[in-house]
């Protein structure tokens, strides 16, 4: 008996299911996903892949740069996960710092459900986070040398020696073999909180086999070694003890918690009260004098809101803004706006930070204004008042020396910092063909033992403005930097409905271009050039206002350019009547 051959829809609909069954089928590759900090410092995050498996770890943001105008912070763009939301075990963070942190309250919304884990003081930093955007979920709270597992992923967390407590590096255990995840750490044998890194454990990954290193590149374009934070502390002992008789300002990153204890040792020892300024400092010796991460005297701390009674030569203020952050408690104090802190004669100002790139204007700009209010200031110079919580060339090139990776990718730094890195690994027996520098949304894959570049996902930068997440782009950032540099110029025609002709002059609204009063003489001539343009671009029928519109905009930019060498944002707007 013949069988009877099957409809083209069956066939078709068999073929479709197939088709679906290959799709779904698990993937065999590992996949690593840099979705953000390669290219700049700050924005970390990176997912891991394999089959139906993804873990993310940290998601930070970034300080918006000068060419920004108006963002409030720059965080990655996670369209990929969105669109793998099934796969997503888990997001784990290395440690409290906004360049691994501050995204979390962006995303997390959009990602509800995923568990989010870290250690006690990182859980509750982001705790803190997600209470002051009123999102309410928790962190898991784990410890180092704990293990946590997700399908296919096995990770262990390990002690890396950095300026905030609670910091790791992860030993993520894969079916193509063992990661090296090292992000944020130097080699500090006297740290002033917790312990050194774990040698043991870098030692122990080696004779493991460490098929992929993933390192921190922010100092590797720097020669030797990075001084101890106890060197800081001698040093900035001197200035305690030399300007025994004035208020000492010190002003640091909030999430620098090793530079705050500096500040409340030292100040203990010479008798002085502290007093906290700024919202985020504020929030994070809270919390670490909560969970016992800050050691204090009984008594020491002052509101800010009571020090006018307290003589000068017995306070130290810990501050805010030592990057020159618009509003922040040090750029307030600078500009005289602070309301309980007037800087006068015999003020010491320390800026105990490094200054992140993109930054530099605003903190000197800050400087200056201190200098102005008669503060002296103290930011360089001979004292190491400030040290670096990641590695400089010498220790990079003793942890690849350790682990022997067979394959390389830079991470946390901008190009030029990745590709000094890359020099490094060279340098240290990496093989040229596996070292793997990338940028956010290069995917690099591992099958069978053999490394490539695959596809380039999508991670562009995702602007936060104000409650905006998102709705900011390159065309929008364009359009505020002309506004910025060039002004605007508003040409507003009331136009007879009917007829289509001018029923009065146009109105003309300069903002940033030029004062009209006085350039009465350019804005006569404007408004014949537009009465002039209106006549020739209305003459069509149908008219076409966009069309009328467009035309004078051109026109007046070449008209206004020829005057003024200028380019303003030119925004014409007809008014039917």
């Amino acid at each position: 008996m013949q069988q009877k051959p099957e409809t083209p829809g069956i066939a078709l609909r068999a073929q479709t299911a197939l088709a679906r069954r290959v799709y779904a089928a698990p993937q065999t590759k590992l996949r690593v996903i840099p979705l953000g900090g390669l290219s700049e410092v700050g924005m970390n995050m990176t997912a891991f892949e394999y089959g139906n498996d993804i873990i993310v770890v940290d998601a930070g943001g970034l300080f918006p740069s000068d060419q920004m105008p108006g963002i409030d912070l720059v965080i990655p763009d996670i369209t990929y996960l969105l669109e793998n939301r099934h796969k997503v075990r888990a997001i784990i963070f290395t440690h409290g710092h906004e360049d691994h942190v501050s995204a979390i309250p962006y995303i997390y919304p959009r990602l509800q459900g995923i568990p989010l884990y870290g250690l006690p003081l990182t859980a509750a930093l982001i705790e803190a986070k997600f209470k002051e955007h009123d999102i309410k979920a928790s962190v898991s709270v784990v410890k180092a040398r704990s293990r946590l597992i997700f399908g296919v992923f096995k990770i262990d967390l390990f002690t890396l020696t950095h300026t905030i407590p609670d910091n790791v590096g992860l030993a993520i255990d894969t079916p193509e073999g063992l990661i090296a995840y090292t992000t944020d750490w130097k080699f500090d044998h006297t740290p002033i909180w917790g312990e050194p890194s774990d040698y043991a454990k870098l030692i122990s990954m080696s004779e493991q086999g460490v098929l992929l290193h993933m390192n921190d590149s922010t100092n590797a374009e720097i020669p030797g070694y990075t001084i101890s934070e106890r060197v800081v502390s001698m040093d900035i002992e001197k200035i305690f003890r030399e300007k025994a008789a004035g208020r000492i300002i010190m002003s640091s990153f909030a999430s620098n918690i090793n530079r705050i204890q500096i500040a409340i040792n030292l100040s203990a020892k010479y008798g002085r009260k502290v007093a906290v300024s700024g919202r985020s400092m504020e929030r994070n010796v809270n919390v670490c004098l909560k969970l016992g991460y800050v050691n204090a005297p009984k008594d020491i701390f002052v509101d800010i809101r009571s020090i006018a009674n307290i003589p000068p030569s017995q306070l130290t203020i810990i501050s805010t803004g030592s990057q020159g952050e618009e509003y922040s408690a040090l750029v307030r104090m600078a500009s005289g706006e602070h309301r309980q802190v007037k800087l006068t004669k015999g003020d010491t100002v320390i800026i105990s930070a490094s200054r992140i790139p993109g930054n530099e204007h605003a903190i000197h700009e800050t400087i200056d204004n201190l200098f102005r209010q008669g503060a002296e200031v103290v930011y360089g110079g001979e004292l190491d008042i400030h040290t670096s919580g990641h590695a400089k060339q010498e220790e990079l090139k003793m942890m690849i020396a350790m682990l022997k990776p067979k394959y390389f990718i830079p991470i946390h730094g901008e190009y030029r910092m990745l590709k000094a890195h890359a020099k490094i690994a060279l340098q240290m027996g990496v093989p040229g063909a596996n070292i793997f520098v990338g940028e956010n949304g290069s995917v690099f894959e591992v099958e069978k033992g053999q490394a490539r570049w695959a596809e380039k996902i999508q991670a562009n930068y995702v602007m936060i403005d104000g409650l905006g997440i998102g709705d900011v782009g390159n065309i929008v950032l364009r359009d505020r930097q002309a506004m910025a540099q060039e002004g605007i110029f508003m040409v507003i025609l009331t136009v007879d409905k009917r007829k289509g002709t001018l029923i009065s002059s146009p109105d003309i609204i300069s903002r940033g271009f030029v004062y009209m009063r006085d350039a009465k003489g350019l804005i006569i001539k404007a408004r014949h050039e537009i009465k002039q343009l209106f006549d020739r671009h209305s003459k069509n029928s149908p008219l076409d206002w966009e069309y009328v519109k467009r035309a004078l905009r051109d026109d007046l930019v070449k008209f206004l350019y020829e005057y003024t060498q200028r380019q303003p944002m030119i925004i014409p707007v007809v008014i039917e009547v």
